[in-house]
Order: C-alpha cells, then structure tokens, then sequence
C-alpha cells in the first residue's frame, strides 16, 4: 500500500536562526567540527582545466618514510567515454581504533607526456576506523584530450580516538538501469539515525563479470530522513554494462542534521496517488494545503518509483517555489519516464514542508478560469487551461499542475507544464501534458496555477 512521509527541508545550512513557529536545525556532536564550504583554489566539480606547458606541473607529496599514510587506496581506475573521464577509487582508514576528521583529497589526470588535463580536491569529514569507502569523481574533457593516467592523494587529516561515530546510512538493493536517455545506479538509501542529514554524497562504482571498475558517478542528495529511506538515482559514465553496483553515501562537507519535531504537520497531504500507465510512464499527483498562517518556502518533494523486486528504477525530486497560508495545491511532478529496461510496480512519496520565509506577493495573483480535457486520435492527451494574471505586472513565467480524479474521487492521473511569459492583466492558454488510467469521460480536473522557481515580477 502506498504510504506518505511529511520532513522539513534545512534551510541549506545558513546557519541563521528561524522563526519561533519553526524548528531550529542544530549540529550532532559528530557533526560539529564539520569545515564551512570555501572558494575552492582548485577547478569546481567536473570543470575541466588544461594546462599549456608541455612539462608535468604536479608538486610530488611528502614521501611518508617512516609509517603509511592511515588512509590506503584499495582500488583505482579511471574510464574515458569520448570526452566524459570518470575516476573511481576506493579507500580505507587503517585505523583499527581512531576516526579520522577532515580527510583532504586531490585527483588528477594526466594526460600521455603527465599534463595535468583534469584536477578537483575535497574534504572528506569523517573517516570510521577499518571503514572502506568510495570516491567518484566525473570531468568533461576537452575535444580530442585522452586521459592516460590518474593520480589520486589523500591526507590523512586528525585522528580522534575519543569519537565513536557510526555510520547511519544503509544502501539497499543496488542495481543499474540503462536505455536510450542514458546509464543510472541506483538504490535505496536507509538512514537509521534519528535525525535527517542534508547534502549527503552518495558515489556509485560499477563493476564487470571480471572485477573490474567500468564506471561510476556521484550525487548530493539533498536530504536522508531520519529513521526512513529514499531512493537514489546516480547518473553515469560506463565503457560497458556492470554487473555489480556498488554505492558509498557519506556524510560531506556541506552536511547539517535535523532534529525531529511537529513542524512536519506544516503541510498536511489531503490525498495522494499515482498510476501506471501501459507504457510504463507513472503520473498522478496530490493534494497540499499549508495549514500554517505563514508562507512556506522551497517545499520539496521526492518521488521514488521502484519495481516488483523493490528495485529502484527512478526518482524524481524538485522544489515547490512557495504555499501561502491556507493554501491548498493541486500538485503533480508531471509525466514520469522510468528507463525503458524497467517494469515499475510502485511509487513511494516525501513531502518536505518548507521554511517560514517572507515573500514581494503576500496572494497568488495567478488563477484558473478554464480546463478541459482534449483527447485526439494519434495525440497524447493534455488538459487545455487558461491562466489569469491579475497581477498589475508582468510574470517571466507560470508553473500550471493538474491533477485527474476519477468518479470514485481516486487521483488516476496527472501533469505539469511551465510557460513563458504572461502580460499584466491578462490570460494565457496552457496545455499541460497528462496521462491517466479510466474512462475519461468521468474524469475531473484539479488544476492550480503558481509561481515558479526563479520568476522575475515586472520585466
């Protein structure tokens, strides 16, 4: 049976205090020495660089002559798809009995006279005594650049033998999924702890027949939610497929924890389904109302679509811009598109209220005056609406979503569509992409208009 999951959604670790009707995010003992994100000195994650000069420009480390470094590379290699160069390596802290804090890692690929071609460095928080973990790193090189070798160095940082921290992440049935639109690992990823933990990285490494690494990449998963589990969808780079998934998530520098609390009842689900359509592609939606007399900002929601052997095929997560109070949304993520190579059999929801934020409109000036359902031969179906702007001034953009009942007030379908620009004081027509199960001729719709993610007022 389909259940729902309430969570707040951190406010992206800005460390400014919210408002007494909000819950106050503070740091685990663990969690409190974690370094603040600086400019990096290096290239951002998968930027490219090139350097000119036809002799290598890489500072050989401090040879550590007298005991090994306690952090061991165990497994190393590096594949290039065309332009796409994925390094995975994996490591472990040798320490039997000491955690090491603040790990700093450097990787470099050379190309065949030892240019440097690609280079990212990082901090790793935390490293468990004896904990073996791995590290996926992607660069998109330039036009006609081949990586030869890889270089891959690690400082062991501080040991702490007095921590005794334990990871609270579990993956459960990792798996890769491929088709025409590209390669994903996936799984779903347990949190045991009682707190939510955002910006959680989680690197997957792919594996041949032979042992071999033919693959792999990472993502920041924006939230893990205590005492539940999501699904995770890695997009990767592969020379072949694997037949064994390996995914490694870990606490990364940008990490901040949650403490529970009753702030997750901000938003309350009225109702909420999806279906399976014939093809395969999953739609439907829900029924939001913020039941607080505050705006709630950067709400967020994560849909995970898994199969019969609870295999997760994909997930589809985003932000819903703004819920005024009392507001009640008829929400839909759109038309969802699992790979093609899989069979989804079930949907699982999470709704993250957002925070309490202030917002230039204190009322929606956006309405529906008109939606009718328009099914012809040899065309997907959509829902044709018309969106009011009562506003005095222009909008860059609308987010339109419905959602489709059937006689039984069942959700049985649903879809999104974001416009272009509309005029002050005036209508646009709106056709929103649905799917839907049953006959449409009992089919009711619910649509809601609002403001997206990044609308501009007045220009």
């Amino acid at each position: 049976m389909l259940k729902h999951k309430l969570l707040l959604v951190f406010p992206f670790i800005v460390g400014f205090l919210l408002s007494s009707c909000s819950p106050k995010a503070s740091l685990p003992t663990a969690l409190a020495t974690l370094p603040q994100p600086t400019l990096p000195s290096t290239p951002l994650p998968g930027e490219p660089t090139w350097t000119p000069s036809p002799q290598p420009i890489n500072p050989t480390p401090t040879v550590n002559v007298a005991e090994p470094n306690p952090v061991q590379i165990t497994e190393l290699a590096h594949v290039q798809v065309q332009r796409e160069l994925v390094v995975a390596v994996k490591f472990q802290n040798i320490l039997p009995d000491a955690l090491l804090r603040d790990v700093n890692y450097e990787v470099l690929a050379l190309d065949d006279v030892g240019n440097r071609i690609a280079q990212e460095a990082g901090v790793i928080p935390f490293l468990i005594p004896q904990q073996t973990m791995g590290l996926v790193r992607s660069f998109q090189l330039q036009a006609g650049v081949q990586a030869e070798t890889v270089e891959v160095r690690f400082s062991a940082g501080t040991q702490d033998p007095d921590l005794k921290l334990k990871s609270p992440f579990e993956v459960i049935n990792p798996a890769f999924f491929v088709d025409l639109n590209g390669a994903v690992m996936t799984g779903w990823l347990q949190n045991r702890d009682k707190q939510t933990y955002t910006e959680v990285e989680v690197n997957a490494i792919g594996y041949n027949a032979k042992g071999e690494i033919v693959g792999g990449g990472s993502i920041l998963s924006e939230f893990v939610p205590e005492e539940d589990r999501i699904g995770v969808s890695i997009p990767v780079t592969v020379s072949e497929a694997p037949v064994l998934v390996e995914i490694y998530p870990w606490i990364s520098s940008y990490t901040a924890s949650l403490e529970g609390g009753s702030w997750w009842k901000n938003i309350k689900v009225e109702d909420w389904d999806f279906i399976i359509s014939e093809d395969g592609h999953v739609s439907g939606g829900a029924i939001l109302t913020n039941v607080t007399d505050q705006v709630l900002t950067g709400t967020y929601y994560i849909i995970t679509i898994a199969d019969a052997h609870d295999r997760v095929c994909a997930v589809s997560r985003g932000f819903i811009h703004m819920l005024l109070p009392g507001e009640t949304l008829n929400f839909s993520p759109g038309i969802l598109y699992p790979p093609t190579t899989a069979q989804a059999a079930k949907v699982d929801m999470i709704i993250v209220p957002g925070e309490f934020g202030e917002y230039p409109l204190a009322y929606n000036p956006l309405s529906i005056t008109r939606s009718t359902l328009l099914l012809e031969e040899q065309e997907a179906p959509i829902v044709r609406t018309q969106v009011l702007n009562n506003l005095n001034a222009s909008l860059s953009g609308t987010l339109v979503t419905v959602v489709l009942k059937n006689e039984l007030g069942r959700i049985v379908g649903g879809g999104q569509a974001l416009t272009g620009p509309i005029l002050a004081g005036s209508t646009l027509e709106v056709d929103v992409p649905v799917e839907f199960l049953g006959n449409p001729e009992n089919l009711t719709i619910a649509a809601s208009v609002t403001l997206p993610t990044g609308v501009v007022i007045g220009e």
